[in-house]
């Protein structure tokens, strides 16, 4: 900024001969003038003793309509030099975008956030403006269109007004690079926070299968995702979580557990279902003869599977009439075997199975 050599005088007399004559500015100096005309040519602004310059049309392209129409005769304004001699050419804009550049500076130093309009895109990424300055903002720095989606639609951003983060600047070159992906991650990272306080233990929500693994199926399910263990996909016993659920699929599930400090979140669809056990009575009567398969041989006895999450009990005195030292004299493992119903109990999931009595032993 150019200082006028009046500042801070108290007695005009004591100034040399030279100072009354008009003062010489250079392309590129910064000063701050009065406006005295206000035309369709543009401003005449007063500069120093004796000295005005012109603010063309072309120079003020960065004044808004509302700013145009509240400028006075007599307003301060700090303009650039562009051209010097007599009658002086000065810009608005230039000055202003001095400014912007330095507050940009400013903003880069303190990560600070600043406003700016989506002007066009292409393969790379957008095209921005921060008060006239043009900027751009790489692909991979663009947040995506959705909080559930990971696809960036550079298109629809057009026209729109976004808040970024300085992530380059070089005023010399003209280059801006700004990135709103550190703004985004913060955003989501909030809402993930809020969204898993709202959660309770027991309710109900539905979401998108975004991801499958062999140990369960991961759901978004809003503004988080929780995982449904393989174990909690189906009541029947599943060698992968695909025989039950397909990317995209829309579930409603049940929240199990939330973990808030290490904010996860574990679902069930299977608690959405009816439990095997809770039909049991509509499919088996004591004394019924029904199939099994034996799963597993102990001292005591045998289980044998009737269905996916219904076993039974077949003690070792009802594998047959004589007495047993083992029950691998009578079957094996994974044996189909027809048994039995002896006894039923549901309130703790056990039936009692007879061997010998489903082949009249």
């Amino acid at each position: 900024m150019v200082e006028s050599m009046f500042d801070d005088v108290q007695d005009m007399s004591q100034l040399p001969v030279e100072a009354f004559s008009p003062l010489v500015y250079r392309r590129g100096d910064v000063v701050e003038g009065e406006i005295v005309s206000i035309d369709s040519e543009g401003l005449t602004v007063s500069i120093g003793l004796k000295s005005e310059g012109v603010v063309p049309q072309h120079q003020m392209r960065t004044l808004s309509a509302e700013e145009r129409s509240n400028m006075a005769l007599g307003d301060k304004i700090t303009v650039t030099v562009t051209r010097g001699g007599e009658m002086v050419e000065l810009s608005l804009d230039q000055a202003r975008q001095e400014q912007m550049w330095e507050s940009l500076r400013v903003h880069l130093a303190s990560s600070d956030i600043v406003e700016a309009a989506v002007t066009g895109f292409n393969r790379g990424g957008l095209e921005v403006e921060v008060n006239g300055i043009k900027g751009f903002v790489p692909v991979s720095h663009v947040a995506p269109v959705s909080p559930r989606s990971n696809e960036r639609d550079l298109e629809c951003r057009v026209g729109s007004q976004s808040v970024f983060n300085v992530l380059e600047m070089d005023p010399v070159q003209e280059r801006l690079i700004l990135s709103e992906r550190a703004i985004w991650l913060s955003q989501r990272e909030k809402a993930k926070q809020i969204f898993i306080e709202s959660l309770e233990e027991g309710s109900l929500v539905t979401g998108i299968v975004k991801s499958i693994r062999g140990f369960g199926a991961f759901l978004d399910i809003g503004d988080a995702d929780g995982l449904i263990p393989i174990s909690e996909l189906s009541w029947h016993m599943l060698k992968s979580p695909e025989e039950v659920v397909e990317l995209g699929d829309e579930l409603t599930v049940q929240v199990l557990q939330v973990d808030h400090e290490n904010q996860r979140i574990s679902l069930s669809l299977k608690r959405t279902l009816p439990e095997p056990w809770e039909s049991v009575p509509e499919r088996y009567s004591e004394g019924d003869i029904v199939e099994g398969t034996v799963i597993k041989l102990a001292d005591f006895g045998v289980f044998v599977r009737l269905e996916h999450w219904v076993e039974g009990l077949i003690h070792i005195s009802e594998l047959s009439p004589r007495k047993l030292t083992n029950p691998s004299e009578i079957v094996y493992q994974g044996q189909k075997v027809s048994v039995k119903i002896l006894s039923i109990d549901m309130s703790k999931r056990r039936m009692s199975l007879s061997y010998k009595q489903a082949y009249g032993m």
